[in-house]
């Protein structure tokens, strides 16, 4: 896995925002000084990684200048799209067939009866490259303390001035209870 401290991998994956697809390439954001955070899962489907991606709407960091927040996972950007629509998100949603969750270290051979599918992992890159804070799981349903929006939020608040680091994770909402 990328650690912090390390250069991030480039990659170009299809993706899709507020129902627009587009090809995402991480130089761009770079290049124009944005900070961008991957949030890896196999599925937004999953209920941690809804609980955790309305921790991330709550907290309004996809619409902070200076910072991208881009979701990467093994769905279509077309089942994304609804995904992303149900639950009001604004942020990118990217389709990976585990190219990128490859050149981060956090693809698993198999999840649930699919292959090469990435993990639960949270990147936090800043405009130079340089991976801030980095967080991974193997389990997509474990409700970790501190979750990863925690454990990113410092990071965020630090290289992004008008980004909160005040956040919790509901992670009971998503799980019934």
């Amino acid at each position: 896995m990328i650690r912090e401290g390390e250069t991030a991998p480039d990659f170009a994956l299809p993706g899709v925002e507020r129902g627009e697809p587009d090809v995402y390439e991480l130089f761009r954001p770079i290049e124009n000084g944005d900070a961008v955070l991957l949030w890896f899962v196999p599925s937004p489907f999953v209920p941690t990684a809804t609980a955790e991606l309305a921790a991330i709407n709550r907290a309004g960091w996809h619409d902070c200048e200076g910072l991208q927040v881009w979701v990467v996972s093994m769905e279509s950007i077309y089942a994304a799209a609804a995904y992303a629509d149900d639950h009001g998100f604004p942020m990118a949603f990217l389709g990976d067939g585990a190219s990128a969750a490859d050149y981060y270290g956090v693809k698993q051979d198999e999840w649930e009866g699919h292959y090469n599918v990435p993990e639960r992992a949270a990147f936090f890159i800043d405009d130079d490259w340089t991976v801030e804070a980095a967080w991974r799981r193997a389990d997509a349903f474990e409700r970790p303390s501190p979750s990863p929006v925690e454990v990113v939020a410092a990071s965020v608040a630090e290289h992004v001035p008008a980004a909160t680091a005040d956040v919790s994770v509901e992670y009971d909402e998503c799980f019934g209870g």
